[in-house]
């Protein structure tokens, strides 16, 4: 297994995809209906937050794509193993209940690594387990945590909680989308020593919205209303 290491204020939070992947991606959720818009009148999404939003990204979808899921996978093991030593400094996929699950199973298969999944809550019978799967008893074996988008974070700064109990090391998250739109979203994931890696953002969705104009213009003001600013359209829509 791994050696520990504990990470410095220095370490970068983020790690987004070079712009050629990012497109691809970010086409791959659109053309598979996976980004959505509530228009005037209809009740807007809730996030894992709690937070009302205008527009909502579900990558859950994408499990029944093959062709779009197979291309976003291998464009994630590509990212990863750009930015981090996957081969030798990761141990163990990860899937973060539920969504994340399929996400770490293909992961897992493609860089042939063992997966467990850890769930938001301990199983309330049998084992009481929160972590799926076997880590070995009596080494820190460290983890990388897949899930399919992340808002915040903060969801899964509760999955990372959850590893470390288990005795995991772990400092990087993987999501195929990140909002990338919320200020506090860094300090977050700093405080918790945690890291993301993704691969496409809303400003990338809406670049390839822009350029094959596949939103009405009101729809594309009404997500850039609120992409600049979630918080005064959160205050002026209840």
């Amino acid at each position: 297994m791994t050696t520990q290491h504990k990470r410095t204020s220095s370490t970068i939070v983020k790690h987004p995809a070079d712009k050629s992947t990012a497109k691809s991606v970010a086409e791959a959720l659109l053309s598979t209906g996976c980004v959505m818009f509530a228009a005037d009148g209809q009740e807007p999404f809730t996030l894992t937050s709690g937070e009302k939003s205008p527009v909502y990204v579900d990558c859950r979808r994408l499990i029944s794509y093959p062709a779009q899921r197979t291309l976003v996978m291998r464009l994630g093991r590509l990212h990863l193993q750009q930015t981090l030593d996957v081969q030798n400094g990761i141990d163990y996929i990860a899937g973060g209940e539920t969504a994340g699950i399929p996400y770490a199973a293909w992961l897992a298969e493609a860089l042939e690594k063992p997966m467990i999944y850890v769930r938001k809550q301990p199983k309330g019978f049998g084992r009481m387990a929160q972590i799926e799967g076997h880590l070995p008893e009596g080494q820190t074996p460290t983890v990388l945590l897949v899930e399919d988008m992340a808002t915040d974070g903060g969801s899964k700064i509760a999955f990372a909680d959850a590893l470390r109990a288990a005795g995991t090391h772990i400092n990087h998250i993987f999501c195929p989308f990140y909002y990338d739109i919320f200020p506090h979203s860094e300090d977050l994931l700093g405080k918790a020593h945690l890291s993301i890696h993704y691969l496409t953002t809303w400003a990338d969705i809406l670049d390839v919205i822009e350029e094959q104009q596949l939103f009405p213009p009101a729809a594309l003001d009404a997500i850039k209303t609120f992409l600049r600013s979630p918080e005064e359209w959160r205050r002026q829509h209840g």
